[in-house]
């Protein structure tokens, strides 16, 4: 069994207002399943995000849209 660790989804702005928090802990391998993650956790999450564009920034590299 392969250890597990947490990683610090960090929320800004709009997205920070709209969840309620600026951190969510959890065990995730990469920036999509972070973003399934908080999907999962919040049901109206998806349809707040669908019309907006948001960067995501991995270890203060911003990541491109076709990463």
């Amino acid at each position: 069994m392969s250890a597990t660790q947490l990683t610090s989804i960090r929320v800004y702005g709009e997205l920070a207002d709209f969840l309620g928090f600026t951190v969510f802990n959890a065990v995730v391998s990469d920036a999509a399943e972070a973003i399934r993650c908080l999907i999962a956790n919040f049901p109206k999450l998806e349809a707040h995000m669908g019309p907006r564009y948001y960067k995501i920034i991995v270890d203060d590299i911003e990541l491109k849209p076709e990463e």
